[in-house]
C-alpha cells in the first residue's frame, strides 16, 4: 500500500487519481473514506487505498507542514506545481467575487492561497540546495513530466521562489485587507 506523510497529502494524492483532467479542490474527494488503525490511517476511495502513519502526520501539524515533511513520493515537481496552479486560479477567481459583505465567505479565497501557497512550498523541496532548477529525475508521474516536459521553465529556482512569493504575499495582502479570520 502506498504512503502519505499527512492526511491532506493523501486525499490529493487520491483526488488527482479519480479526477485526471481536473485539478482537486482543497478538500476530501467524494466517496472516500478513514479507517483508523494501530499506528495509521487508511484513507480508501473508488482509486486506491493510502496509508497515513500517526506519527508523520503529528510531525507535520507541529510543524505547519500541511503535506508533510521531507519529499512526497506520492506526487512530482509537476504535479505539485500544476496543482499550486490551480488553486491560485481559484484562489483569484473566488477573491474577485468577494466584496467583504456580510454573510460572504471568504474561507474559499483563503484556503486555495493557502493551498497554492503551501503546494509551491511541495515543489521547492525538489529543488537541490544549490542547483538553478529541479532535475529531470524529480518527474516521475505521467502529469509531472507531462507539465516539465512542455514547461521547463517553471521548474528554475527563478521562477518556483517568484510564484511562491506571490502566493504567499497575496494571502497576506488579502488578510490584511480584510483582517485575519
Amino acid at each position: 500500500m502506498l504512503t502519505a506523510r499527512t492526511l491532506a497529502e493523501a486525499q490529493v494524492y487520491l483526488s488527482v487519481l479519480a479526477a485526471a483532467d481536473d485539478a482537486p479542490d482543497a478538500s476530501t474527494p467524494p466517496g472516500t473514506t478513514r479507517t483508523e488503525g494501530e499506528s495509521s490511517w487508511t484513507i480508501s476511495s473508488s482509486v486506491g487505498d493510502v496509508e497515513v502513519p500517526f506519527r508523520t502526520e503529528d510531525e507535520a501539524r507541529k510543524l505547519g507542514e500541511r503535506f508533510g515533511l521531507g519529499v512526497s513520493l506520492l506526487l512530482d515537481a509537476g504535479d505539485w506545481v500544476q496543482l499550486a496552479s490551480v488553486w491560485a486560479q481559484r484562489a483569484l477567481d473566488a477573491d474577485l467575487e468577494y466584496t467583504g459583505q456580510p454573510g460572504q465567505s471568504r474561507e474559499r479565497v483563503e484556503v486555495n492561497w493557502e493551498f497554492a501557497r503551501d503546494g509551491m512550498a511541495e515543489a521547492l523541496k525538489f529543488l537541490p540546495e544549490g542547483a538553478d532548477a529541479i532535475p529531470a529525475d524529480a518527474f516521475w508521474t505521467e502529469l509531472g513530466v507531462r507539465t516539465y516536459e512542455r514547461n521547463p521553465e517553471l521548474f528554475t529556482r527563478a521562477k518556483l521562489t517568484e510564484d511562491y512569493e506571490y502566493y504567499r504575499d497575496t494571502l497576506a495582502d488579502f488578510r490584511s485587507l480584510y483582517g485575519r479570520p
